[in-house]
């Protein structure tokens, strides 16, 4: 009989049902593609920062030893320290997720023409990974194991010396001497213009320092844990110091928190919209079945069989919206996506049951007050038709 009764209410109240559920599937709709979008770009825009280079810098450990003779202290001696190659396999191997890229240096001086310049041994093929923003005149060199020879050449120094993609050049470093030929020009608009890269095997060779960096470069997620999280690790890991480039990481942070923030809002104004909608529905459908709910509870109908009627109304209403809004929302979400980013978002499936309970959730609040007026009717006054 309930069963009964509630189809036919359903079926007698097809348009407020319908206008409800339109607003309930224009709620769910976008709080599916904003979840969506959320989880997505949170991602995406990490991705699309990777683009501004390292936001952490490893550096060795140094030592400091008193020095003194015949009681008398002259102060610390402070031995210059490195990282050992060896640790760098642990950023290689992945044990560390949030690292996803790195370069490694390791610096000498060298002459060119009776001038000083700055040499700095890298892998040309990380590099080329983590700095992406540099502007290259002519080619980056190929991988690590081609890179015998091979030279990138800073703005200045190309200026300086008249250097130019393709030309060759001798670099004096002390007892030995070594040709190399330019492969590209880079403009970085920092320090690194004023610097000679060559590879890092072939400047460990030249510096007498096999397995040996002075520095590496990190470009690390801030997705899901703090940038300072992962530098205590890589610091425990490998026995360096971490030191985070702050203005990279503060803004890195800002955007995301941003995102996340404007979402939550805009999820937060629709579900309140998506609620008064179901409310003032079902609100009107109780002040239309006011004699018709008299009548039952003369009848001895109970308060629980006409809450039940006026709940399965709302449920109907939610489930309606969460099912087609989480269709017509992944839709929106992949749509925006690929406008922004030029690409699609990958699936997250936790969004549809959370879609669901948060439809249903909504229609069971906004059906509380309908259903507190309508248990508030008193059959008496009602048949009176007062």
């Amino acid at each position: 009989m309930l069963k009964r009764i509630i189809t036919k209410s359903l079926l007698a109240r097809k348009r407020h049902l319908l206008v409800a559920s339109v607003a309930a599937v224009l709620g769910a709709t976008l709080i599916t593609s904003l979840v969506t979008l959320s989880l997505g770009m949170k991602t995406q825009a990490s991705r699309e920062l990777e683009a501004y280079g390292a936001n952490m810098i490893l550096l060795p450990e140094t030592m400091s030893l008193p020095a003194g003779a015949g009681g008398l202290a002259f102060g610390n001696i402070v031995s210059e320290g490195y990282i050992a190659q060896e640790y760098l396999g642990i950023l290689e191997a992945g044990q560390i997720i949030e690292v996803k890229s790195y370069t490694p240096y390791l610096y000498t001086v060298a002459s060119y023409r009776g001038q000083k310049v700055v040499l700095a041994g890298t892998l040309f093929d990380k590099l080329r990974e983590i700095s992406s923003f540099w502007r290259i005149e002519g080619e980056w060199p190929g991988n690590s194991s081609e890179t015998e020879g091979i030279a990138v050449i800073g703005r200045k120094v190309a200026q300086k010396f008249g250097l130019h993609p393709g030309d060759r050049f001798v670099l004096d470093l002390g007892e030995v001497s070594r040709e190399f030929s330019v492969a590209g020009v880079a403009d970085i608009g920092g320090s690194e213009d004023n610097q000679v890269f060559i590879g890092l095997g072939t400047a460990q060779l030249l510096s007498g320092r096999s397995g040996q960096v002075d520095l590496v470069q990190v470009r690390a997620s801030t997705e899901n844990r703090p940038l300072a999280e992962t530098a205590a690790e890589l610091e425990k890991n490998l026995h360096a110091k971490a030191r985070v480039v702050s203005q990279i990481a503060e803004a890195e942070e800002t955007v995301l928190f941003k995102i996340e923030l404007l979402m939550a809002l805009i999820t937060a104004l629709t579900v309140l919209a998506s609620g008064v909608a179901v409310f003032s529905t079902l609100t009107s459908s109780v002040l239309e079945r006011v004699k018709e709910i008299g009548l039952m509870k003369a009848l001895g109908a109970k308060n629980e069989r006409i809450a039940v009627i006026f709940i399965a109304e709302a449920w109907t209403i939610g489930l309606i919206g969460g099912l087609l809004g989480n269709i017509l929302g992944l839709g929106m979400a992949q749509a925006i996506a690929r406008s922004v980013f030029s690409s699609y978002l990958s699936p997250q499936i936790p969004v549809i049951p959370l879609t669901l309970a948060a439809a249903l959730a909504v229609a069971t609040v906004a059906a509380l007050g309908p259903v507190r007026k309508a248990l508030n009717v008193d059959p008496v006054v009602t048949l009176r038709g007062e």
